[in-house]
């Protein structure tokens, strides 16, 4: 065989391999999900799916105070160091027999609520959320509520007819918090869809809120109302005070079973499965 003829075929050939690489080298840079595009949007859904994921985690992280680096006892901190400490006197003042042990009970319910509030909203403002405030503040708040729900039902406001007029509302409220509780843990360690299915809603707002107007109703008037207050209220509802109070209370016991039902709904299927 001729030279020439020898070289044309070896040329070809390298052109063929050449020509196959780049082919090759296309096709890998074609399926990279790392590619970028020369405009806007250049990545491709492969990147935008693992921001999208980790942006959720971040938020995830947030709602428990995991992404900031407050540490120690700040001041929305000890805001609720301070309700719980508040407990055991709340307690011992609720049996006093003095005047002001009614009212007094009531004031410090009250002021446990705001300052229920206020740590949080110090927390968000001065960027001071941590995970032990996270874990502390709901901690906090159901034990203050089921402290004064128990000296309620031990001994029930005057003008209760009967003590189950309390009693009943009071141990469904309870109940369903250590439900909610347990139901929130549960779905922590499941993870996605049944984690997501327990945040927070309406339901639960309104049920919190008829809550505390409830109870703090119901501590102001565990001895009638008070006099100073007989006063300034309208004589029809300085009467019927304590009335509004279990009404309410049974209010809140309703919206507590359906909240637990609504939260209930959508995880039964993944504990079901």
């Amino acid at each position: 065989m001729a030279p020439s003829s020898r070289l044309t075929r070896t040329r070809s050939a390298q052109l063929a391999s050449d020509v196959l690489a780049a082919g090759e080298l296309d096709t890998i840079r074609a399926l990279s999900p790392t590619r970028r595009g020369g405009g806007k949007g250049g990545k491709i859904t492969t990147t935008r799916t693992k921001s999208s994921a980790a942006a959720g985690k971040e938020d995830e992280a947030a709602r428990y105070g995991l992404t900031n680096s407050a540490s120690g006892l700040t001041i929305p901190t000890m805001l609720t160091l301070a309700r719980v400490a508040a407990i055991p006197a709340f307690a011992y003042m609720y049996y006093q027999t003095t005047a002001w042990s009614a009212p007094g009970c009531c004031f410090v319910f009250v002021l446990a609520a705001i300052t229920d509030w206020l740590d949080g909203y110090l927390a968000r403002k001065w960027n001071q959320s941590s995970a032990f405030g996270a874990f502390l503040d709901p901690v906090a708040d159901k034990l203050m509520v089921a402290c004064a729900l128990v000296l309620l039902c031990s001994l029930a406001p005057k003008g209760v007819s009967h003590p189950y007029l309390v009693a009943v509302p009071s141990a469904i409220i309870i109940g369903r918090e250590i439900t909610m509780s347990a139901l929130r843990e549960w779905a922590s360690a499941k993870g996605g869809d049944a984690h997501k299915a327990v945040k927070v809603n309406n339901l639960g707002k309104w049920k919190t809120a008829t809550q505390m107007v409830a109870i703090s109703v119901l501590l102001l008037v565990r001895d009638g109302v008070p006099k100073a207050m007989e006063s300034f209220l309208p004589k029809m509802l300085a009467s019927e005070l304590t009335n509004v109070g279990v009404v309410t209370l049974w209010v809140s016991a309703a919206l507590a079973a359906l909240s637990l039902y609504v939260y209930m709904a959508p995880v039964l299927k993944y504990m079901l499965e």
